[in-house]
């Protein structure tokens, strides 16, 4: 994927897409600083940094990791992030907290979710990260021109989308994925409520958000995806009822 289709400029400031199609993160960057929304899996840590460099910037303006929930493919190089911006701080919802600590029980069909995590962190030697902030639903975080909290639980507990104030953009986490070939809410065992989901799901898309950007997804283009949203869930076969 070329430099010019990782990124995108907005009202206010810019949005750098790191990862890929498989999980991506995204860098928030304005002239106050600089602001993680998730932090991937293994070799995000390695990607930000050149990012950051070839933007100009130093390490000491990320001063905040958002994670949308908790999942080890979302919260897995926090730590070393965290460490080498020199402390950002890092905010997840109180409900997903067990989940960045790899404290959960899961149950039923989820257990392999939870083999998946095990795997994840004993392959990567994941550490959590010091978590100082908390997502709450309806609050303003004060970066990149105003982040409000939108709860959406159901894929966890404390699962999250953060709207930009400024820019009219959603980060919709794990709500669903969007690719050309399957537009879907994730599958039954990675989700701890799937009916929660679908109910997170139809209330983001009720507000007809006109910029998307989920975790998940092929191409860098917020309206697209925006439009995928609501086919998923108003459109007969769209698999949301």
């Amino acid at each position: 994927m070329s430099p010019a289709a990782r990124r995108l400029e907005l009202r206010h400031g810019s949005v750098v897409r790191l990862g890929g199609p498989l999980v991506s993160a995204h860098l928030l960057v304005d002239a106050a600083g600089l602001t993680l929304i998730d932090a991937g899996l293994w070799g995000v840590g390695n990607e930000l940094r050149q990012v950051v460099k070839a933007l100009g910037r130093r390490p000491g303006e990320l001063r905040n990791i958002i994670l949308t929930h908790g999942h080890l493919d979302h919260a897995g190089g926090a730590a070393e992030i965290q460490e080498w911006s020199g402390g950002a701080q890092v905010w997840v919802h109180a409900a997903d907290r067990d989940h960045v600590l790899q404290h959960v029980r899961y149950q039923g069909i989820t257990r392999l979710c939870g083999v998946l995590e095990k795997a994840g962190t004993w392959l990567g030697g994941y550490r959590a990260p010091l978590m100082g902030g908390e997502l709450i639903d309806g609050h303003v975080l004060p970066f990149w021109g105003g982040v409000r909290v939108l709860h959406l639980p159901g894929h966890t507990p404390g699962h999250c989308a953060l709207v930009s104030e400024a820019n009219g953009l959603v980060f919709s986490g794990d709500l669903f994925a969007s690719y050309a070939w399957s537009v879907h809410v994730p599958p039954r065992f990675l989700s701890r409520d799937l009916k929660r989901v679908k109910v997170s799901l139809r209330l983001l898309a009720e507000r007809e958000p006109q910029a998307v950007l989920p975790s998940h997804y092929d191409w860098m283009d917020p309206a697209l995806h925006a439009r995928r949203l609501q086919r998923l869930c108003f459109t007969s076969g769209g698999g949301v009822s």
